[in-house]
């Protein structure tokens, strides 16, 4: 936890509320703004009170009020609805980031420019008013668009359809929208920036289509029910803390078009049994696959039975070498011989069935891949062995899982 924690404030969302030691402050309603001014400009850099709506003025002094600062509102549990005049131009980086309570906000004709995670981790709001005649931003099924087709922040339903004519889905994007079960990806996407699915506890399953070309750092980062995913072959940067901590994650689908993995992009994916990395990957990042949290000892440590799988002489195999891990040639698992993806009791009956045939003197189905994965023990038979062997390594997995 300490681990993830310190991620998170490196990737600059830890939220706090801004310091109220402005220059100048002003009672609004059931809240008292501090800002600043500065060439005849008002900037909103935060207040103090309990009411539930804001109506942020458009002049304080007599002077137009044409931005919200940085962290403005950050953290604030009071505020359900916020109103952003015409007169601003500028929402500031985190301004309303980490507000449980904030449920509805009106974005002004006059905003231009909207700052990184500006509405990140507020997990009531479900209601996004732009003024139509805001030439930047406007509501797209009910989300945050950037020019109309990049995806600012979503606030739909937990089954997520994103808009078809999505090119980037920004920085935050998702983050901590914990009902969010899953998230259909249309081929238009080509961007998924930092942390844009962070802490979406619900999620299961991802595809990202072979439009995507780039993922941002931590983009998957804490989706704890996420069990499996696809990379398409687009991308070919797994980047830092991609996936890190997806803690149900059983298989993970790396395309021959990836060319690095980068540092903790797998760590603390725990449920996985192991990998298969392509050929094509030439570098591996530090603790990216096969390394999970001990929170006993406050280090890390190698994932009990991991398995990474490549091609002899590869830039896998001396990661696995490097770092303890069990290391296997080939594609498919041992032991997944349906190629399912899981090695289970189908695998260790389908072993049986196979041998019982061979055993009555008659010809073999399986093909050369299922061969390799059915001879668990590599005494270049597959028997009873193999099969009980099979059974025993799903009995570990389970218990591990539980």
């Amino acid at each position: 936890m300490k681990k993830l924690l310190s991620l998170l404030a490196s990737a600059a969302i830890t939220f706090s509320a801004a310091p109220l030691s402005e220059a100048a402050a002003e009672d609004v309603g059931g809240f008292v703004l501090s800002y600043t001014i500065e060439d005849k400009q008002a900037t909103v850099t935060g207040c103090a009170g309990s009411d539930a709506i804001l109506i942020i003025p458009a002049e304080l002094e007599g002077c137009p009020v044409t931005a919200v600062a940085d962290n403005a509102f950050s953290g604030n549990k009071d505020i359900g609805v916020c109103v952003i005049p015409d007169s601003v131009k500028t929402i500031g980086e985190r301004a309303f980031s980490a507000c449980p309570s904030l449920s509805t906000i009106t974005i002004g004709s006059s905003v231009a420019e909207i700052g990184d995670y500006a509405f990140t981790a507020c997990p009531a709001l479900a209601y996004i008013d732009v003024n139509k005649n805001n030439a930047t931003y406007s509501n797209i099924d009910g989300c945050l668009y950037e020019n109309g087709d990049t995806l600012l922040l979503y606030a739909g339903s937990s089954e997520a359809v994103i808009n078809k004519n999505t090119k980037t889905i920004r920085k935050g994007a998702f983050f901590g929208k914990a009902d969010v079960v899953s998230a259909a990806l249309p081929d238009s996407v080509k961007t998924i920036d930092d942390h844009a699915f962070s802490g979406c506890l619900s999620l299961k399953s991802v595809d990202i289509p072979d439009s995507v070309t780039t993922l941002g750092k931590g983009c998957f980062m804490s989706c704890s029910e996420l069990e499996s995913v696809t990379v398409g072959k687009g991308v070919k940067t797994i980047p830092e803390n991609c996936f890190h901590s997806c803690t149900s994650l059983k298989t993970a689908d790396i395309p021959d078009t990836v060319t690095s993995i980068g540092s903790e992009a797998f760590y603390s994916c725990s449920d996985i049994s192991g990998i298969y990395v392509p050929d094509s990957v030439k570098t591996i990042g530090r603790e990216a696959l096969g390394r999970r949290y001990d929170a006993r000892n406050s280090s890390s440590e190698n994932i009990s039975g991991f398995i990474i799988r490549g091609e002899k002489g590869s830039v896998a195999e001396k990661y696995a070498s490097d770092s303890g891990l069990a290391f296997e040639v080939g594609k498919t698992p041992r032991g997944d011989v349906n190629g399912d993806g899981f090695i289970d009791a189908v695998d260790a009956s389908t072993v049986l069935a196979e041998y019982a045939r061979l055993s009555s003197n008659k010809k073999g189905t399986f093909t050369a891949e299922q061969n390799t994965a059915a001879d668990f023990n590599g005494d270049g038979k597959v028997d009873a062995v193999d099969a009980s062997a099979i059974l025993a390594k799903y009995a570990s997995l389970s218990a591990r899982s539980l």
